[in-house]
């Protein structure tokens, strides 16, 4: 069964398992503490392996990060590496030069500045994920604008061919990053250009691909649609789409499920939800208190692939960048990390 999923919850919708109950509660909560996030097997993309820890408002749409926190993961009941606050984003804890190793079990712990701690149930990492090959195809589609008026612009959509894993590893999970450039306008007043900015984040945030094979005894997963990306002025340069086929606990598949339930009938994914997951991640002092978020242990295999705008059908040229002075409009033009999800930090496999 292929569920496709609208992925509209603020980022406790991230790649993680649970494995307890979970309550759903209607109404907006605030001041709820979030942590999302998790380990990966893949090690060249320290982004993989990430903790966000966060508390919910009442009505903004996006958790108020927390800074300062000690993240903390072991394996069994043994302490392994902290995660690093990561510098260009607060509140998201990233780590480097460690890899989860398939069938060891792990979790993590969050000591908050306040000294409240937080823990994770722990999670046996699967054994296998498969693997996976992209493609993409360039297409014109008609959209419906914020004013009601039918539009038609270029997209991307990105498919994938993957060999799936043994039957023992039945659930699975597509999901497609991009990463992309974004230069600011080099202006006669500033003293030197300034640097690039990357930017890192979904590349369609609306779509998700889950796999229960439990009546599917192919072993491979064809021509299947992971993503539609809108053509805009990221493709100017070098555009990056990486998939990744991560497999899932049972846990983690049904955790999905039941977002589903909730994403399918409620706004967009930046918006406090008006229904809440509860996950597996509780308080080591108060077992009472209600708590956001969940973190996985995810094996996971990738493929990526480069667009420039030599490889477009037609001309490409989004040169927006207008007025005169320091600051031309729109702000990403002198400011690139006014751009959501941008950092200064070349990856290292760009």
């Amino acid at each position: 069964m292929i569920i496709r999923l609208f992925q509209k919850l603020i980022f406790i919708i991230l790649l993680s398992a649970c494995t307890m109950p979970i309550e759903i509660v209607n109404g907006r909560t605030g001041g709820n503490v979030v942590i999302s996030g998790q380990l990966s097997n893949i090690q060249e993309i320290p982004d993989q392996s990430y903790v966000y820890v966060g508390i919910t408002a009442e009505t903004e749409r996006l958790p108020f990060p927390i800074s300062g926190a000690v993240v903390n993961l072991f394996e069994g009941d043994k302490f392994i590496q902290a995660y690093t606050e990561y510098e260009f984003i607060p509140g998201k804890y990233v780590l480097r030069d460690y890899a989860g190793i398939p069938g060891k079990t792990y979790h993590v712990q969050v000591v908050l500045p306040d000294n409240r701690i937080y823990e994770s149930v722990p999670e046996k990492m699967p054994d296998h994920a498969g693997s996976v090959s992209t493609y993409y195809k360039i297409e014109r589609e008609e959209f419906i604008d914020f004013e009601g008026t039918l539009v038609k612009q270029y997209v991307v959509k990105i498919f994938a061919n993957s060999t799936l894993p043994e039957l023992s590893n039945r659930y699975l999970l597509w999901t497609v990053e991009e990463v992309f450039i974004v230069v600011g306008t080099a202006v006669t007043t500033y003293p030197f250009t300034p640097p690039p900015c990357f930017v890192s984040q979904s590349a369609d945030p609306q779509t998700i691909v889950l796999l229960d094979r439990q009546h599917l005894e192919a072993t491979e997963f064809q021509d299947q649609p992971l993503a539609t990306r809108v053509v805009d002025y990221s493709f100017m340069l070098r555009h990056y789409f990486t998939t990744y086929q991560t497999t899932l606990t049972q846990a983690a598949y049904d955790y999905w499920r039941k977002v589903d339930v909730l994403v399918s009938q409620n706004g967009s994914m930046f918006d406090t939800p008006p229904a809440t997951l509860y996950g597996n991640i509780s308080s080591t002092l108060d077992k009472s208190e209600k708590v956001f978020g969940y973190f996985q242990t995810s094996n996971q295999s990738l493929h990526r692939i480069l667009l420039t705008k030599q490889d477009f059908p037609f001309f490409l040229n989004f040169n927006d960048c207008t007025g005169n002075g320091p600051q031309p409009t729109p702000q990403r033009c002198w400011d690139c990390l006014s751009v959501r999800n941008s950092s200064h930090e070349e990856p290292p496999w760009f």
